[in-house]
């Protein structure tokens, strides 16, 4: 199984109280065959020089140094010097059990898909974790079957980070620049070309909390970058997979949430008003409660619901 190489991308970015615990968790896999691209994007602490240490010591890792650009641009920067036959992303404040790219690898390969995503766990304080219990079956799915998980939950994830891919699937595609959410403008695009999708409900990626990461800043970029990543990402699968209500559901959401935070701006107004009047009533069903009491007031008082939401959630940061 080891004759294939894995390349880790890892976007960095002034995480140098968290580096060490990333790259330390990818070095100690029980899968050895890697290599491990540390993509420094101008960070202005001691990152890019963490960087270095390791890239100077382990002869797996190579250091990569660029302007700040972005969390995409990190990644592009990472897609563009991988040569492995299968790509994983690492968020550099995050880190892995030490069987996940084995476990990965080998649903990849028994199940002959194109895509292994295994389960993450949320954390704050890393004393809470325990190790996960792998004896659990794997499940497939179809790609389309796949974008239909991502849109009515957070189990498989249209983020980036705990899957392995099949290094063809990103021959075409990239993470868009100068956005926040890009995962969603890019993972739905990587599964339409899977003809099969392999899934292990086990936590073996952990996903830091940090009160300062980027969704913890809810400024009006979010909330602009949200309805833009979700809107397109809406009408491309409304064309590929016609009739799918989830989308729908997904997108519905999205409007709910962006709404009263752009009704100001005329032409992302638009396409929100546009996308109610085309929406699918019967998928608001598929909503909680709480959304469908919100979707309810939306439709029946557009500033109403705004000055509601607002009243409870706050404004956005400047």
């Amino acid at each position: 199984m080891e004759t294939e190489l894995i390349s880790v991308i890892v976007p960095v970015y002034n995480v140098e109280r968290y580096l060490r615990r990333c790259v330390d968790s990818i070095l100690h896999q029980t899968y050895r065959n890697l290599e491990v691209l540390l993509v420094d994007d101008g960070s202005t602490d001691a990152s890019g020089a963490i960087c270095d240490e390791y890239a100077a010591q382990e002869e797996r890792v190579t250091a990569v140094h660029q302007k700040n650009g972005g969390l995409s641009a990190a990644r592009n920067a990472g897609l563009e010097r991988a040569q492995g036959t299968y790509l994983c992303f690492v968020d550099s404040d995050d880190f892995l059990d030490s069987r996940m790219l084995e476990t990965l690898c080998r649903d990849l390969q028994e199940q002959d898909a194109d895509v292994a995503v295994v389960g993450f766990r949320m954390f704050e304080r890393e004393e809470e974790l325990a190790p996960a219990e792998l004896a659990v079956p794997v499940q497939c799915m179809t790609g389309r079957e796949a974008i239909r998980s991502t849109l009515v939950s957070d189990e498989l994830g249209d983020f980036a980070w705990n899957k392995l891919y099949k290094r063809e699937l990103f021959r075409d595609i990239r993470y868009p620049l100068g956005r926040m959410m890009e995962d969603q403008g890019t993972t739905y695009r990587i599964f339409q070309q899977c003809s099969k999708v392999a899934y292990r409900p086990v936590p073996l990626y952990y996903y830091y909390q940090r009160p300062d990461s980027i969704l913890h800043r809810r400024n009006m970029k979010f909330y602009e970058d949200k309805l833009d990543m979700g809107y397109q990402k809406y009408q491309a699968i409304r064309e590929a997979y016609p009739g799918m209500s989830e989308n729908d559901a997904a997108m519905l959401s999205v409007v709910e949430h962006c709404y009263p935070y752009l009704m100001q701006d005329t032409v992302r107004r638009a396409k929100m008003e546009a996308f109610l009047q085309e929406c699918d009533p019967a998928a608001a069903k598929l909503l909680c409660t709480s959304s469908q009491r919100k979707y309810q007031l939306l439709r029946c008082s557009r500033r109403l619901y705004a000055k509601l939401f607002l009243l409870k959630n706050g404004p956005a940061a400047k």
